[in-house]
């Protein structure tokens, strides 16, 4: 009987059904995405308005900017060979490069949860995560960055070596917002190589550097990317304080994994760029997703219930300023 206490909750699956399971949650989930973009585009919010005005202005007026390879300029050029090559229009393009990048990054999250006996746990909270806001937002409408961060991810699960720097060199000249990942990967590793036995690299020393280098890293963004100025409302800030709090103090070992370590950077990214007037909320829809890692990978059970009892109301007050600033 005891031992059939124990295992009521278990809920694992074969690597074959895990798989497939995981295959058909990722198309749904593009499909998904696919949706979220076509709701920005019709009520002109996002990055896809904007892009799709640019493409539009150019197509119509031949005095249109000039396009450098600088910033997004490259990106630019690659859905303009793509519409001459292909003579579809740039939303479809957008829309294919939407879904593709949401299905790889699900994918890739969902075939990688190593906590398969807290499965049952996680469940609730991986709908919740991958259908908040500012997390649907990085593959629905932040798609240049969320190319970037496809291929981070990548590099960084599945491969080492020259190929790894090759996938890490690659997303951070596609989107610049990835060098803070590629930077705080190096620093995590450097840490785990510190084997001193005079010196001890507890927890305190770790989160006191890594605060030290979000703080460096938000200040070189500021000087040497156009970083825009914060003009979220107060609400939305107080939201993001509330989901960062969890993510620092749920659980001490999170900054002991990697994904936990950069989930907390670039929290720590986000309040340095208050004290200078610089908007980094992009980062905080990273690191919810890779603090869901941290706990699909490494988290136990009172971590991951904890956490999701708190993302509850930040989930439904975010999708009420979602679908208010869509109806207004």
């Amino acid at each position: 009987m005891s031992s059939y206490s124990q295992k009521k909750y278990r809920f694992s699956l074969s690597s074959g059904l895990n798989k497939l399971t995981a295959f058909i949650f990722s198309i749904f989930y593009g499909f998904f995405i696919v949706l979220m973009l076509r709701l920005q585009y019709q009520v002109g919010s996002g990055d896809i308005g904007s892009y799709i005005y640019f493409f539009d202005q150019f197509n119509a007026n031949a005095d249109a900017p000039q396009i450098s390879l600088r910033a997004d300029g490259a990106f630019r050029l690659t859905i303009f060979f793509l519409q001459d090559y292909f003579g579809i229009d740039v939303l479809i393009i957008l829309t294919i490069f939407a879904f593709f990048i949401s299905s790889i990054v699900s994918y890739i999250f969902l075939l990688n949860i190593k906590s398969q006996k807290y499965l049952v746990y996680l469940l609730p909270l991986i709908l919740m995560i991958f259908t908040t806001p500012i997390v649907q937002a990085l593959f629905s409408s932040y798609i240049r960055s969320g190319i970037a961060f496809s291929m981070l991810m990548i590099g960084m699960i599945y491969f080492r070596g020259i190929f790894q720097l090759l996938l890490f060199g690659l997303s951070s000249i596609i989107h610049f917002s990835m060098i803070p990942f590629v930077g705080f990967y190096i620093l995590f590793q450097m840490i785990k190589r510190i084997k001193y036995t005079e010196i001890k690299l507890n927890n305190t020393f770790t989160l006191i550097l890594l605060i030290f280098t979000s703080v460096v890293v938000a200040i070189v963004g500021e000087i040497f990317q156009e970083i825009n100025p914060i003009n979220s409302s107060f609400a939305y800030n107080l939201l993001i304080l509330y989901i960062s709090l969890f993510i620092i103090f749920t659980s001490r070992r999170s900054i002991r994994n990697i994904f936990g370590f950069l989930s907390m950077g670039m929290v720590f990214v986000y309040f340095s760029g208050l004290f200078i007037d610089s908007s980094y909320s992009r980062y905080i829809g990273y690191a919810v997703l890779l603090y869901f890692f941290f706990l699909a990978q490494d988290g136990k059970r009172n971590e991951i219930e904890i956490f999701t009892a708190g993302f509850i109301p930040f989930y439904i007050l975010t999708n009420y300023f979602m679908f208010t600033n869509f109806t207004s």
